[in-house]
């Protein structure tokens, strides 16, 4: 059978041909995606070398108080949860968290799935996060400093220069020499990926005894400490660690950071965390 047809038939089928020819050689038009609500992204905070201040981009000195927290592995066993914790800190005026990391939980996908939404979580409730490597002091030095850098890696790998976020390389500070090297080593792993995230490195003897004034060479970190008892000039900035109530309204008072070495809430610290000086 013969169908006849006249020229505007005959171009329009020609034209119809043309657009699914020209669909199946390329990619379909991808269709705009559903808009999500925006999540503030926190402050970038650096060290001033000068003056040993934690400051935002506007140079404001900020101060920032909180808690130390379990793994998420120990919080996600427990009746309460990592995002029930970071809501009540939040409600009760922390405005920072040292978040404990165990090697037990370093799997390949442990950071993206589990860290870095924690990390998102924490900084929309206006809360940054230090990373701290639960380090195992019966390990030989090298052992730990290995360990400590692997972890490293990993973690600057995925959140390098995400600014709601520092490292603690060591939450358990090596009594030894050596301490001062396996430091620098893990600022000089930190400089290899050209991070601007704050290191955090606890009791860096070196300062206190005068042996070396100058510390650690590279970048500008935060030091962590038990409390302001004998500490120079040079140490600061001091983020003072503990459970004791008068140990840390004295490093409050005195400018310093106060992070409670647990997350219970009472209503002691909540006034001391209350006190905080965020970004502006």
């Amino acid at each position: 059978m013969t169908i006849a047809l006249n020229g505007r038939h005959f171009w329009a089928i020609i034209t119809l041909l043309s657009l699914v020819l020209s669909a199946c050689a390329q990619r379909p038009i991808a269709l705009a995606p559903t808009a999500t609500p925006l999540v503030p992204q926190y402050c970038q905070l650096r060290v001033d070398g000068s003056g040993g201040a934690v400051k935002d981009k506007s140079g404001q000195v900020v101060v920032l108080h909180g808690a130390t927290l379990p793994t998420l592995t120990e919080m996600q066993a427990s009746d309460r949860k990592p995002d029930q914790r970071l809501r009540a800190l939040a409600d009760a005026g922390a405005r920072v968290v040292r978040l404990t990391i165990d090697e037990r939980d370093m799997t390949p996908t442990f950071v993206p799935a589990q860290v870095s939404p924690f990390i998102d979580q924490a900084n929309a409730l206006g809360i940054l996060v230090i990373l701290s490597y639960r380090n195992n002091p019966a390990l030989s030095i090298n052992g730990q400093a290995d360990n400590a850098e692997d972890w490293l890696r990993l973690a600057l790998q995925y959140l390098r220069n995400a600014p709601g976020v520092w490292f603690e390389p060591f939450q358990f500070p090596i009594d030894s020499p050596k301490y001062q090297g396996v430091a620098q080593r893990m600022i000089d792993v930190a400089n290899g990926y050209r991070v601007n995230n704050v290191l955090v490195i606890g009791n860096p003897v070196w300062l206190k005894d005068g042996t070396n004034v100058q510390g650690i060479t590279g970048r500008t970190v935060a030091h962590s400490v038990a409390s302001l008892d004998g500490w120079p000039a040079s140490a600061a900035p001091l983020l003072v660690v503990s459970n004791d109530a008068q140990v840390l309204a004295s490093a409050a008072s005195s400018g310093a950071w106060a992070i409670a070495g647990s997350d219970e809430v009472t209503e002691e610290r909540a006034s001391l965390w209350k006190t905080s000086v965020g970004c502006r």
